[in-house]
Formats: C-alpha cells, structure tokens, sequence
C-alpha cells in the first residue's frame, strides 16, 4: 500500500506569482507614465518663463535705446512723418490700445540693438504737452512734469515663440 502526500498546496498556488507581476508591472507602468507626463509640463512650463523673460530683457533694452535717442544733440519731429514718432495719441496712455489696436508692424521703430534669442522689439515715441489730463487708462497716464520736455516711450519685446509679449511704458524727461 502507498501512502501519497497530499498536492492540493502546490497545485493551488499555480499562477499566482504571475498575476502577482503583472500587477506590480502595471503599476510600474502607471507611475512611469505620470512621472513623464509631469516632467513635460514642467518643460514647457520652464520654456515659456524664459520666453517671457526674453521679451521682458528685449522690452528694457529697446526703452533704454529709446531714451539713447531723446539723449541725443537733435530730435525728429513728432508730427507723424516719421514712423514712430508722434504727438500724444489720443489712447496712448490705454493698455488696451497698445496692446490690440495700435499697428506694430507699421507704426513702431524696430529695434536695431543686439538681443539674442528674441523674435523682435520695437518702440514709439510721444512728445506729451506740458500739462497732461487723465485719458483712457489712468495706470499708464504720465503726469505733468515741471521743466523740460515729457516724452511718453511705449516698447513690445517679443520672445522666442513668437507667443509671449511684453509691453513697457516710460516717461523721459530732456
């Protein structure tokens, strides 16, 4: 007579390990995945800061070449024949016009400088009259100065992407 031992153990346990893995693989999978995922944001959102703050370099480099020309022995007339020179506008002291009705592309100065990894900057130059009332925007209103003559600099510095604008306004004082 044989006396056999029971195989119901190993018999049961058949399988097991394998799903055991291949759930620890699928969560594996899932972490890498959201890791990834993270890590792109992260990239784009480190792109667009330093496209930003290209725009912001281009917008302050061309307010100081701006105020290089006021500084200058002889200045262009500010009756409109030369683009980007003007008499006050109407809207200049708007944030709103500056940023979706005044014409760049034809009524600015490009910027000659140097500025590396910025697609473009320009400015525009207003000669202000010795007393200033409030118009449009009262953020952006210069404020009468006494002696000398006012001018009101308006510069866009764009990034790299051609996405991120930045806009500055000055006033300068000869």
């Amino acid at each position: 007579m044989r006396i056999s031992k029971p195989v119901c153990g190993r018999l049961q346990q058949t399988g097991i390990a394998l799903i055991t893995g291949l759930v620890f693989l699928v969560m594996l999978t899932l972490i890498a995945v959201t890791a990834m995922q993270s890590t792109t944001l992260e990239e784009r959102m480190a792109g667009n800061a330093r496209s930003r703050d290209l725009a912001f370099q281009a917008a302050e480099a061309t307010v100081r070449g701006a105020e290089a020309i006021l500084s200058g022995a002889s200045l262009p007339a500010f009756n409109g024949s030369k683009v980007g020179y003007y008499a006050q506008l109407p809207n200049g002291g708007s944030s709103d016009y500056w940023k979706n009705t005044h014409d760049w592309a034809a009524q600015s100065v490009l910027h000659t400088g140097a500025l590396t990894g910025v697609k473009e900057a320009r400015f525009v130059i207003e000669a202000l009259p010795a007393s200033l009332g409030s118009g449009g925007d009262d953020s952006l209103v210069a404020k009468a100065l006494s002696g000398g003559e006012v001018y009101r600099i308006t510069t866009r510095g764009i990034g790299t992407d051609g996405t991120s604008s930045i806009f500055l306004q000055t006033t300068f004082r000869r």
